[in-house]
């Protein structure tokens, strides 16, 4: 068994400023200026750097709340009565699911633009291609809501070495 603190995990942003933030990300770590007058190959270029850097963002951030988490084999047997008691280990673990399967499909979506960007032939379609990556991304978070909300309120979980309440009703 191996004793975890849940106090190691960061804060889970909700769904709202998940995209927010990688979104600012994307614009302020990417070249933000490309001209009509720049040959196709440049052009393209320019626009797989967004949709791959906007990719790996949403991926490590996913990665990074999916390994926060412990499993629950694993946890103090404090945390996993409490956890199922208090959350149900059911919806802990369908939560984190719906984490990895977020993940997976924004693997899969930035793939396959990056993949239709290599043919993009004039700056108009590799704009609308980066919209759409982007947009598809951002609406695959925007649905992970309700589950970004259940594992941040499962983040704060008391210690099982600290003082408690413990209150029963005769």
């Amino acid at each position: 068994m191996v004793v975890y603190n849940f106090k190691k995990i960061e804060t889970v942003p909700t769904a709202k400023d998940f995209i927010d933030v990688i979104l600012s990300q994307t614009q302020r770590k990417t070249p933000t200026v490309v001209h009509p007058g720049y040959n196709i190959v440049r052009i393209r270029q320019f626009y797989m750097r967004k949709v791959k850097f906007t990719h790996m963002n949403y991926h490590d951030k996913l990665t990074q709340i999916l390994t926060d988490f412990p499993r629950l084999d694993d946890v103090h047997p404090f945390y996993a009565d409490l956890i199922n008691v208090l959350y149900d280990r059911d919806h802990f673990k369908l939560a984190l699911g719906q984490m990895n399967i977020a993940r997976q499909l924004i693997d899969k979506v930035g793939k396959d633009y990056v993949k239709l960007l290599k043919y993009g032939d004039s700056l108009y379609r590799c704009k609308t291609l980066k919209r759409a990556a982007l947009g598809r991304m951002c609406t695959i978070m925007k649905r992970q809501k309700g589950a970004l909300e259940y594992l941040e309120q499962e983040s704060h979980l008391p210690s099982p070495h600290g003082h408690g309440v413990c209150v029963s009703v005769k």
